[in-house]
């Protein structure tokens, strides 16, 4: 069960319509235009570049913009516009070879120099490029005729198919309209855009692919999660992307359909600053990955189909973990024992949340105030928005953390190069270790050998021993819809894919 507290913070934040209510509402959802799509979001829609990847941005990137290539559910590489690819000898060379029939939104047909600028865009830092690191795989980029891209890499790593999934093609000839004009190559066209507000997309007729189902697609701007479900019941709203354990459970039983976008795209884990007074013994910080109950926390606060989580990659991923995965325990006795010997006990510790934006930091926040007071430590929970959490965290301005991270689903190099806990360089928590620094350059720089293999056990070893960051629980991506709406997919990170949803008629 939840802690009391945490309980009365969900009642406080999430759902308090009656069920008699519910029941009322959903009976209008059905008047709903069938082929008009109303999506609601709490993000900011302040962006339509496809680079940035962030909350805002997790509807509109699939509507107006394709990818290369499509990562399907097994983590396996599908064409997308690139519709085959080869690789040389070495995996240094990765020859794409484009569909021919593509055209921009406005007419203008698509061509290997497009996804060039496209690639070298994410590749600039000033862009600020959500998959900058991933893009930095790239050393050198050919385009020998209009259909052929040629990515020169340093190094032969499976994570370019991450970089490939995540890389959408944008308009090289209008760089300067790429944030406010989302002239992409996608299924539907920006028909209109209002910061704060939302947009709508019109079905792209001149998709290159079968034109979708859906004339429309309209994405509102709805701030408060309660608000959203209310609308969601009533039929105003036809789909919510991400929503809370408590705001599903509620709707499931009032006959809204609901579902999981992705087991593992998210993980709860604790973040500690090495550099802190208190967490620079590895003792304390051992005894706190000792002290957390992940069990429980998958249990109680993230619900059916959480994963308890000791090491950072995905399920499928069986050679990275190296037989380590249930290296993790939970033992208070032995933690506290650790804080006596590092004559910490009675330290006090500011442990950051910001619950606000995802629930459940909350309740595994207070679930390790209680197990970290069982052990000597006194963790005081300050409560932030995300923007606030953010600022301090990218500076490095914490103590302890609870935290979420993202890309978990996908191949372990991608997390390595994209998660910031885990990078290996300019590391968030202080943490400097030129062995850790090589092994990582090594395992995302070559394939599968006997020596890759070595170098996995030794980073997972570095991570179980000096426990920096301490993944918990996966956290599902999870979402809701109208019961007549069908054949919505998703990627890797369960960000939403219209180009194939249509309603029940």
């Amino acid at each position: 069960m939840y802690p009391v507290s945490f309980r009365n913070f969900l009642r406080g934040s999430a759902l308090a319509l009656p069920v008699a209510l519910a029941t009322a509402l959903g009976a209008t959802a059905l008047a709903h235009a069938k082929d008009n799509l109303v999506v609601g979001q709490n993000a900011d829609l302040a962006s339509l570049d496809p680079t940035e990847l962030r909350m805002g941005t997790y509807v509109s990137t699939h509507l107006l913009y394709n990818s290369l290539i499509r990562l399907d559910q097994d983590g396996k590489p599908q064409p997308e516009l690139a519709k085959s690819w080869t690789k040389s000898d070495d995996g240094k060379t990765l020859t794409l070879d484009l569909e021919q029939n593509v055209k921009f939104h406005d007419g203008r047909k698509m061509t290997s120099k497009d996804v060039a600028f496209s690639l070298d865009y994410a590749k600039n830092p000033s862009v600020g490029a959500n998959i900058l690191p991933l893009a930095q795989m790239i050393e050198a980029i050919d385009t020998p005729d209009d259909n052929t891209v040629v990515l020169h890499l340093n190094g032969d790593s499976d994570a370019v198919f991450d970089l490939l999934d995540l890389a959408f093609v944008v308009d090289s000839q209008n760089p300067d309209k790429i944030k406010t004009g989302g002239n992409g190559t996608g299924p539907f066209k920006l028909e209109s855009y209002e910061p704060g507000q939302g947009a709508t997309f019109a079905r792209n007729e001149d998709y290159w692919r079968k034109a979708p189902e859906l004339k429309q697609v309209e994405l509102k701007i709805i701030p408060d999660p309660q608000s959203a479900v209310a609308e969601l019941q009533s039929g105003t709203v036809d789909f919510l992307p991400i929503l809370s354990r408590e705001s599903i459970e509620y709707l499931a039983n009032s006959g809204i359909k609901t579902g999981v976008a992705s087991a593992e795209g998210r993980v709860l884990d604790v973040g500690i600053n090495v550099k802190s007074a208190v967490f620079q013994k590895p003792e304390v910080r051992k005894a706190i990955s000792l002290a957390i109950d992940r069990e429980r926390i998958a249990k109680d606060i993230v619900g059916p189909g959480a994963i308890p989580k000791c090491l950072p990659w995905a399920e499928r991923s069986k050679k990275e973990t190296a037989g380590l995965e249930g290296s993790c325990k939970y033992d208070l006795a032995e933690a506290k024992a650790l804080i006596e010997k590092a004559g910490a006990k009675g330290a006090s510790v500011e442990l950051l949340a910001y619950s606000q934006a995802e629930p459940a930091l909350g309740g595994m926040a207070q679930i390790l105030q209680s197990s970290f007071q069982e052990i000597g430590i006194n963790a005081n929970i300050s409560e932030m928005s995300e923007a606030a959490f953010v600022a301090r965290f990218r500076k490095s301005n914490f103590e302890i953390t609870t935290h979420v991270y993202v890309r978990a689903g996908r191949s372990p190099s991608a997390i390595l190069l994209s998660a910031v806990p885990f990078r290996s360089r300019k590391n968030v928590a202080g943490v400097e270790s030129k062995a850790y620094q090589d092994d990582v350059g090594y395992v995302t720089t070559h394939s599968d050998s006997p020596e890759t293999e070595a170098a996995w056990k030794r980073i997972d070893e570095f991570l179980l021993n000096e426990n920096w960051v301490l993944p918990v629980s996966t956290l599902p991506v999870q979402w809701a819809s109208s019961p007549q709406l069908k054949d919505v997919h998703f990627n890797l990170d369960g960000m939403p894919i219209f180009e194939a949803a249509s309603f029940d008629q």
